[in-house]
């Protein structure tokens, strides 16, 4: 009997959000008995009651979702097309979401029923917003023991890819290692995802065509842009490990490994004068101060923070970048070695997350800063849902079965004008800020 209301309960509009209009593609087999056997899980132990109330939870949630997107079609709508001196041309348009943290406890990203993260995917996938890829800057899951994380990461990726026809880059954050702390903030190895396990996870069934080297959680995408040329969208990956030597929930490290792939391949292989650059990275790239005076107040790079930003500044002159960067720990050091004379692609920005709040800054404070070009941008897009809200940057009022219950980020990337427009689905404005723009412009 419990099968069965199950399978009733699985099938239920309410349950799988509304799919595109124009498509009549339903849950596959792979996604259903996922959920199936997730749910099957909670019911053994007791919590059918949770099922009735994510239920009711989405029943809620939808008619918020379709008030959001209204609102939020309606400024993707002002900023899709650059109409100037009498012609016409089409942005390049992301949706940008991040820190979903899917959990066990998360109302709204419940492992059972992620329903924002699925929300993010049936907005993307409206054919008039003409969307051409998503980005999930990291922080997929919130650790626990490491078969719960295991069934977070799990349910994380089969709802990024159900129903979604748009191509999406995604890069890690430091809660998708699972690495656990206790209170003296030491990391507990027991829960660790080792390097094959997230490639595992989070890459067994993606079906998009990165360029990725063979057991690696780094890569990069291109997508043709309708302005003409590509942008290459580069995935970081700030756990790159190959064993348990740091605690990755609280320092991000890259391998020296990484680092030659990123100075040689990914910023070179097949670049030319029409490719425009994006980089994902879940840490923003500032200094750590405790005291918030960056938006880096916690955690910490292994290497120096500046490490790759210099990198992407010798990209953006055309020179080259020898040096290398100690290991704080006193572990190995990385030592760069790049020449971009010979380049005549441009960088957009990165975009990022971590600190639970909607911000941008411009990186500064660099070795071979070039002082003719406008200073790199970092652009971070606040958590998901408000079981994660952020504490010390994040002053936007955030409540379960609201329509401040989601957020994320939609930016138009104009290269003819070199500008990046940002808007915004769900909770966006700060609390008291009545004049807080719905819309913002970046020139790169």
């Amino acid at each position: 009997m419990l099968f069965f209301k199950l399978t009733a309960l699985l099938s239920k509009k309410s349950v799988a959000l509304p799919a595109r209009k124009y498509s009549k593609k339903i849950m596959n087999k792979h996604t259903f008995q996922n959920y199936l056997f997730l749910s099957l899980l909670w019911i053994c132990c007791g919590c059918e009651n949770t099922l009735d109330g994510l239920s009711l939870r989405s029943d809620q949630n939808e008619r918020f979702y379709w008030g959001n997107n209204a609102a939020a079609s309606e400024r993707v709508a002002k900023i899709m097309y650059n109409e100037s001196n009498g012609s016409r041309s089409e942005r390049f348009k992301i949706v940008h979401i991040s820190d979903v943290h899917i959990s066990s406890w998360s109302p709204s990203n419940h492992y059972v029923l992620p329903i924002n993260l699925r929300q993010s995917v049936q907005f993307a996938n409206q054919p008039e917003l003409r969307i051409n890829a998503m980005a999930v800057t990291g922080d997929f899951i919130s650790y626990g023991k490491k078969s719960e994380a295991k069934a977070y990461m799990k349910s994380f990726a089969s709802s990024l890819q159900q129903d979604n026809f748009i191509p999406y880059v995604i890069c890690t954050g430091n809660h998708d290692s699972n690495i656990g702390a206790q209170e003296d903030r030491s990391p507990i190895m027991s829960t660790l995802f080792y390097k094959p396990e997230i490639t595992n996870l989070l890459f067994t069934n993606n079906q998009n065509s990165y360029k990725r080297i063979p057991n690696e959680n780094y890569y990069y995408k291109d997508f043709s842009n309708p302005q003409g040329g590509t942008i290459r969208m580069i995935a970081l990956d700030m756990i790159d490990q190959p064993s348990d030597v740091y605690n990755t929930l609280n320092y991000a490290h890259y391998s020296q490994e990484q680092i030659n792939w990123l100075s040689n391949v990914a910023l070179r292989e097949g670049m030319t004068s029409s490719h425009s650059v994006i980089i994902l990275n879940h840490y923003p790239f500032q200094h750590h101060d405790s005291g918030a005076s960056t938006y880096l107040c916690d955690g910490e790079y292994v290497h120096p923070w500046y490490m790759i930003p210099e990198i992407v500044e010798a990209f953006r002159g055309h020179t080259t970048l020898t040096k290398t960067y100690p290991n704080q720990f006193g572990g190995e050091d990385i030592h760069v070695d790049a020449d971009f004379t010979n380049n005549t692609a441009t960088f957009i920005c990165y975009l990022g997350g971590h600190i639970h709040a909607n911000a941008y800054f411009e990186i500064k404070g660099l070795s071979n800063e070039q002082m003719n070009l406008p200073k790199q941008k970092m652009i971070i897009c606040t958590n998901q849902a408000p079981s994660e809200a952020g504490t010390v940057y994040n002053r936007v009022k955030r409540e379960e079965d609201s329509l401040s219950s989601n957020s994320f980020c939609i930016h138009a990337i104009d290269t003819q004008e070199h500008k990046i427009y940002i808007t915004f689905f769900g909770a966006f404005r700060p609390e008291g800020a009545t004049n807080y723009p719905d819309i913002q412009e970046l020139t790169y």
